[in-house]
């Protein structure tokens, strides 16, 4: 098995789970109310605490959508993204309360303005989030900084998570841990397919293997896959489970987070105590071993998985560049293509008009051969 160091913290191998107590957007735009989170976080007994730095120009193309809540209500993306945005002048108070509790600083960056702006704190390590799992150039250019990266795989199949291995490590950065998850909030106990962490480990044996965990329940899941092998667990936790932000309702109580903690320590302490590591885990928990996009994710992939698309009107003709493409999620629109190919498009020529917000494609850039064989 592999390993790497966050800060001074051993993650893989032998060493104790690594775990992140996720705070995300649960700070609901309010100051202090995220440290109130760091300071659950620590009285849990958690590694780490980890905030989400984003932009919403930078998220979505321009009309997403709305978002339906897990209470069932329906929000404008944009709207909300822009409210949960992290302002950084945030990172100095928070990187400040964390190392006075003892806990580990760590943020999901979603864009690579943010992902420099956090660069400039020395952080750790990098999180990315499962949405952001094709997004090549941003893959690309926080593996340049040499710093432990983690990526969640919600939603993906197997040729995602390959692809997004082997671009991180081509910039020769190994530090790397993959995150088996599920993409749906909270996720069903019979899409937890716990048998993947296995596929992980055999596939990419440099890489610490983890989980990220979306189900209600504080303990079951994140339990058996510790029994299973996984070196770091991840869950969204908050101060209060009835507030009326996106992501409360499912996640963890701070009362929950500290019994996931206890439960996670009893669990790393029992491995290899057993004649099979799946024994004590349910057949529902472990699932399949195939690491495909589920028919529970498919919806949410087609969504938030990322393409190229264009910020501004685009005339024939005219030059394909960083001020008129960005590599976007496309919301209610039509996809554009792989963020892959975002070097291929710099440079080219528009063959046609291309609106504005619109998802960028081939008949875009190149010309239509004739059919007449004359």
């Amino acid at each position: 098995m592999a390993h790497f160091y966050i800060g001074e913290r051993k993650v893989g191998d032998d060493a104790p789970v690594f775990i992140i107590a996720e705070a995300g957007i649960n700070h609901d735009g309010k100051l202090d109310q995220a440290l109130a989170l760091i300071d659950v976080a620590k009285e849990a007994g958690a590694d780490a605490v980890k905030f989400q730095m984003f932009q919403a120009d930078r998220m979505y193309q321009r009309d997403p959508g709305l978002y339906k809540t897990a209470k069932g209500e329906e929000v404008s993306i944009f709207t909300l993204v822009e409210q949960m945005e992290l302002p950084p002048d945030w990172l100095p108070v928070l990187l400040k309360h964390c190392q006075e509790k003892g806990l580990i600083f760590l943020s999901t960056v979603c864009d690579e303005e943010s992902a420099d702006v956090l660069n400039q704190t020395n952080p750790f390590a990098f999180k990315l989030a499962s949405y952001e799992i094709n997004h090549v150039p941003l893959l690309r250019h926080i593996a340049a900084y040499q710093k432990p990266i983690i990526f969640s795989t919600a939603g993906a199949t197997i040729a995602d998570v390959h692809e997004a291995y082997e671009t991180i490590t081509s910039q020769q950065n190994k530090q790397v841990a993959i995150m088996h998850c599920v993409a749906k909030y909270p996720a069903p106990r019979e899409y937890t397919n716990l048998r993947v962490l296995q596929t992980l480990t055999l596939a990419f044996p440099e890489a610490v293997i983890g989980f990220s965990d979306h189900s209600e329940h504080p303990t079951e899941a994140p339990v058996a896959a510790v029994q299973l092998g996984a070196a770091i667990i991840e869950k969204h936790f908050t101060i209060d489970k009835t507030l009326p932000g996106a992501d409360h309702s499912f996640a963890l109580s701070p009362e929950e987070l500290k019994e996931m903690v206890q439960h996670i320590r009893v669990a790393e302490k029992q491995r290899g105590q057993t004649t099979t590591s799946t024994c004590s885990v349910s057949e529902e928990l472990l699932g399949s071993s195939f690491k495909r996009t589920t028919a529970i994710e498919g919806q949410i992939r087609n969504f938030a998985y990322r393409g190229i698309f264009t910020t501004k009107d685009i005339t024939k003709g005219e030059t394909l560049t960083l001020e008129n493409l960005a590599v976007l999620r496309p919301g209610q629109k039509s996809q554009g293509l792989h963020p892959r190919y975002m070097t291929v498009l710099l440079g080219a020529k528009a063959t046609r008009d291309i609106p504005a917000h619109s998802g960028v494609s081939w008949k875009d850039v190149l010309t239509q051969e004739s059919q007449d064989n004359d």
